[in-house]
């Protein structure tokens, strides 16, 4: 997906923002911490929304085309996933560009809007900045469970210390100056922990933050 991404942003520039599902790649229903692959496009200065679980609607324009594709491509009837990606080609080029819109003046939708073919923010692989997840990160407040041992897991990484808060609640926090966690209970800091070798440009590019 990271260099079908690169591929796409490659030929039509980088869009501002990519509206997405709680699924994977993208999304994490069972976590609260962003997947790697969203927080390498924040990094590319690309704003990643994320639907509400199981609202659909938030993006009904695109969940209607799905369907549209699926039907105009008569999926079915493709024998590979090479077909497939023929097939749904062919289509998109005839709803964009070939199809006309009796609302939009019987003009093509390429017609109509010709500057969403390309976006004007150009797309620079070396322009890549882990200060903007750093700084995206630090906005949130994320809420980890003690377990028996006196140990939360956060990031891919287990940090003790927490005898006497077993089976409680704390909230951690990201300095991002400091590139710190600040772990907190009942607003009191109860520990620091280091997110350097996390949060490195490295992890965040290779997509290993949680390993």
């Amino acid at each position: 997906m990271q260099k079908a991404l690169c591929a796409i942003f490659e030929r039509r520039n980088k869009p501002g923002s990519i509206r997405v599902d709680n699924g994977e790649p993208f999304g994490s229903p069972s976590n609260d911490t962003p997947p790697p692959l969203s927080l390498w496009l924040i990094a590319h200065d690309v704003d990643v929304i994320w639907n509400k679980p199981r609202c659909p609607q938030m993006n009904g324009v695109a969940e209607h085309l799905q369907g549209t594709s699926s039907r105009w491509a008569e999926i079915h009837a493709c024998a590979s996933h090479e077909t497939l990606q023929r097939r749904l080609d062919e289509e998109a080029f005839i709803q964009r560009q070939v199809f006309p819109v009796s609302r939009l003046g019987n003009k093509t939708r390429l017609e109509t809007f010709p500057d969403l073919e390309k976006s004007d923010r150009d797309w620079n692989p070396s322009a890549f900045c882990p200060k903007r997840v750093h700084d995206f990160l630090a906005k949130k407040v994320f809420t980890r469970k003690v377990s028996s041992t006196g140990q939360i897991t956060h990031f891919g990484q287990k940090i003790s210390g927490f005898p006497k808060f077993k089976g409680q609640f704390v909230q951690i926090k990201l300095n991002a100056s400091a590139l710190e966690w600040v772990i907190c209970h009942d607003y009191k800091i109860v520990k620091k922990s280091s997110a350097a070798e996390q949060l490195t440009e490295e992890r965040l590019l290779n997509l290993s933050v949680y390993q």
